[in-house]
């Protein structure tokens, strides 16, 4: 009998190779026939299942959208209501957390020339916020209340933030190391928190 071939794990596989090669040796510089040594198949079964490079970067790129979702809604299933520990796993604290980050941050630094990967970073960016507001909602109830701008821009802070943290984490590990961002982490949605509430009382009052 013919082998029967799943098309999405196939897909996800070579996703999470080119992840990995794109960590090594960086978007601009990576190459089909990194994605197909590190995924171990040929550069024509990549090309059956991907129209081009992007579209395998774009796949690589949503795999850590994958793994935070799935550890959040993981915690949320626990009932953990922290917006900190939620958002831990935004941030490259743990090793595989990091090697998530690393992709991105490849990523980021040719956006700007690209734009083809503009339009992608756009649209993931809007797919990242998305998991972020379902998050923050949760996690402080109090939101709900908030005028739409005052919540606006307090996830718009955290979301920056959370960036930031993701650089530093990848580009200086001595100083941005896994307490640092967790503590720094906790005090910026601190400030948001008491931010926000106070705007809402302002404007309501």
């Amino acid at each position: 009998m013919p082998k029967i071939i799943d098309v999405e794990l196939t897909r996800l596989r070579i996703a999470k190779a080119a992840g990995k090669a794109i960590a090594g040796k960086g978007i601009s510089a990576v190459t089909m026939i990194d994605i197909a040594n590190a995924a171990g198949v040929t550069t024509g079964m990549i090309t059956h299942y991907f129209e081009s490079k992007a579209d395998i970067i774009a796949a690589a790129l949503r795999i850590p959208f994958l793994n935070m979702e799935r550890k959040i809604a993981h915690l949320l299933e626990k009932g953990e209501t922290d917006l900190a520990i939620l958002l831990d796993a935004a941030i490259p604290a743990s090793k595989s957390q990091s090697e998530d980050s690393v992709i991105w941050v490849n990523f980021w630094g040719v956006i700007a020339a690209d734009p083809e990967f503009r339009k992608l970073n756009a649209a993931l960016h809007r797919e990242g916020k998305k998991i972020y507001d379902r998050v923050i909602r949760a996690a402080w109830p109090e939101s709900e209340e908030w005028p739409t701008d005052v919540f606006e821009t307090a996830l718009r802070s955290i979301v920056t933030f959370l960036f930031g943290l993701c650089a530093g984490g990848v580009t200086n590990r001595a100083v941005w190391t896994t307490s640092v961002q967790r503590s720094q982490l906790e005090l910026h949605l601190r400030m948001v928190r008491y931010w926000a509430r106070r705007q809402a009382l302002i404007i309501c009052d």
